[in-house]
């Protein structure tokens, strides 16, 4: 079998290890294709850029382009001879050479930030409106680098509280970032609502139990959001129509007020993910009417959201 014939007969399928070794080299900043025409040479060996153009199904003048910055990279390299062919670093070496890569260019704009701050000073500023600066502010994020840097800003500037609800299947995609280990570090009040399953691994392992109440309530699954010192949030729209993580950042203190106010209702009526079914039950007893209370506020405040962000999930 020739390497064209694996490659179409599932070296790249949707299912095989190749496309998770891609989907984490993305992190390292290569495109889906970089990563792929890398991971085909450490596989197969040294090939021309057109042997590499018809095994990956990629156009040729594309494969040039790839196999161009792949080398400026430092992570393949050609080999002299006509036509050219290309071989590719070692993964451990590539590796280390993409994460100087990118320490090296984290210095470069820390070196620069000061003099961006300095030319900034310089211009004047045309028009003030003071009213501006008052009025909320709403911030849309999309894709998980951009949600992620808001988290962590977030995080490290709490000096209250963290209230954190959502699912497993939310924040399993901050897996090998520093999202968990900024929260168990944190000084300010941390509480997270979240499902919880005790024979299996999750995200939050790390963190105290006292700390975690879990969701018994499926239908409030759907909602995911991180609430820092009461004062700005950053709520997760479902939109199944767009593959990236999308999110909106507000400081609207309406917004704020509305989601502490559910996260309180949920975090009253929940119990640790260390209490025993007899301990639940005894901590969850409350009177009919005042459960009725609950939900009709409960209601009203779902109502709210719905109405503010089903709106904003369609215009993206």
């Amino acid at each position: 079998m020739t390497i064209s014939e694996a490659v179409e007969e599932g070296m790249f399928h949707s299912e095989s290890p190749i496309q998770e070794l891609i989907r984490m080299l993305v992190r390292y900043d290569l495109t889906p294709n970089q990563a792929k025409v890398y991971l085909f040479l450490s596989k197969t060996g040294i090939k021309t850029a057109s042997e590499i153009s018809k095994a990956l199904k990629i156009p040729r003048t594309e494969t040039y382009h790839l196999l161009s910055t792949l080398q400026q990279q430092g992570i393949i390299f050609s080999v002299f001879g006509k036509p050219t062919k290309f071989n590719a670093v070692g993964l451990e070496e590539s590796l280390e050479i993409l994460l100087n890569n990118e320490k090296n260019r984290i210095n470069e704009l820390e070196l620069g930030k000061d003099s961006l701050i300095k030319l900034w000073k310089i211009i004047p500023n045309y028009a003030e409106n003071k009213k501006e600066s008052q009025e909320n502010k709403f911030q849309s994020l999309q894709g998980r680098n951009s949600i992620l840097v808001k988290l962590e800003q977030m995080i490290k500037e709490s000096k209250e509280n963290i209230l954190v609800l959502g699912t497993e299947k939310d924040f399993k995609r901050f897996y090998f970032t520093e999202f968990t280990e900024l929260l168990n570090k944190t000084k300010s009040n941390l509480r997270i609502l979240t499902d919880y399953a005790e024979n299996n691994t999750h995200i939050f392992e790390d963190i105290p139990s006292k700390k975690i109440k879990k969701i018994d309530d499926v239908n409030r699954e759907d909602f995911c959001f991180i609430i820092k010192d009461d004062t700005e949030v950053i709520f997760f729209i479902s939109n199944n129509k767009i593959k990236d993580m999308l999110a909106v950042w507000t400081d609207s203190k309406a917004f704020v007020t509305t989601l502490r106010s559910l996260f309180s209702l949920m975090w009253k009526k929940s119990h640790h993910v260390d209490e025993t079914d007899e301990e639940s039950i005894l901590g969850s007893k409350m009177t009919y009417e005042h459960r009725l209370r609950e939900i009709e506020q409960e209601k009203r405040i779902l109502n709210y959201l719905q109405e503010n962000f089903e709106s904003l999930g369609k215009e993206k």
